[in-house]
């Protein structure tokens, strides 16, 4: 029996924020829980900022949440927290049907680390036709991305030539290949990891196929932007540190990825951090080319993001701030 990854993290993560010494006295620091919908190695940044204290020193108590498959942008929305960190599929959708209150100002990474993997048997995306592939949760990142690689990569219709099923969770999909549920899955890290050690066909790597989304994004409302822009560039800021550690010191990466991601083995946890290195931005601007590519790939079960304005999802004005002021420099020394 294969062993899949199925994490189990906890409703709430919490930094001590507090030591002797610390230039802000707890009744200075400004709390500010951060949503965030996945448990990958791309959303080590916050993590990582979270057990390192690095909100402190910008005055924030910073903690973060696990939505778990609840659309983090409802959080957003009922008010329930003024940051999450996900996909960029809930806020471009949002801005599809007309509901234009959400902006990303930072994208972690555009780099997707998503394969298509088969039974064995199956040799090419092609012999997909008249089979099923799981795709994890409906209308979802996972769910958009194999839609628009089928039909504009390899020329098959979903619903019509492929059967699409949604698993979920996405250690289900892995769950459902090995028991014969389907006949092939997208896996994303770290679950790729796991599909490749037990002998899957890797079809077809996304990445290798130069596909580019606001795959790990933060994202606030619209006024949040305009009447809290201190906050938003303090806590952006703070991602961009936890960007630099991750990148910069190995073992307190591994400590936040062995934290976060339980029931991860070393293997995967090493093979997460190497990838997820060479891949998260320095200076992680949200990009409207990126945007744009993403709202190509909803048009598939969208028509109209074809007249979404890319330009209004994204408010690149605090990373450039940061950018400008040498801050990011100054963290590479560069």
């Amino acid at each position: 029996m294969l062993r899949t990854i199925n994490f189990i993290s906890p409703c709430l993560i919490v930094a001590t924020l507090l030591s002797a010494g610390q230039a802000f006295s707890a009744t200075r620091l400004e709390p500010l829980t951060v949503g965030y919908s996945n448990i990958t190695a791309t959303y080590a940044p916050l993590w990582i900022a979270v057990e390192e204290r690095v909100g402190i020193k910008y005055g924030l108590d910073l903690k973060a949440i696990y939505a778990g498959r609840v659309r983090p942008q409802q959080l957003l929305a009922t008010g329930d927290v003024p940051v999450v960190i996900a996909s960029g599929t809930g806020t471009m959708t949002s801005h599809i049907v007309g509901v234009k209150d959400q902006v990303l100002v930072a994208t972690i990474t555009s780099k997707i680390g998503t394969s298509l993997f088969a039974k064995p048997e199956i040799k090419s995306v092609e012999e997909l036709k008249g089979k099923t592939v799981a795709t994890g949760r409906p209308a979802a990142f996972l769910d958009a991305t194999v839609r628009y690689v089928l039909r504009s990569k390899f020329g098959l219709i979903p619903d019509r030539d492929v059967k699409l099923l949604p698993t979920g969770e996405p250690y289900l999909g892995l769950q459902a290949l090995e028991r014969g549920i389907v006949d092939a899955a997208a896996m994303s890290i770290p679950h790729l990891f796991v599909a490749r050690k037990a002998g899957f066909k890797e079809l077809v790597s996304f990445d290798k196929l130069g596909i580019e989304y606001p795959y790990t994004s933060v994202v606030v409302l619209r006024q949040t932007a305009a009447k809290s822009p201190d906050l938003v560039e303090r806590l952006v800021k703070c991602i961009v540190e936890g960007i630099h550690i991750f990148k910069t010191d190995k073992a307190k990466a591994l400590a936040a990825l062995r934290l976060y991601m339980k029931g991860a083995d070393e293997g995967i946890l090493e093979e997460s951090y190497q990838h997820t290195r060479g891949t998260i931005e320095d200076a992680p601007y949200p990009s409207l080319q990126v945007v744009k590519a993403g709202l190509e790939m909803l048009s598939l079960q969208y028509p109209q993001a074809k007249q979404t304005d890319a330009s209004l999802i994204i408010e690149p004005a605090f990373m450039k701030r940061i950018d400008d002021s040498g801050f990011v420099r100054a963290l590479y020394k560069k």
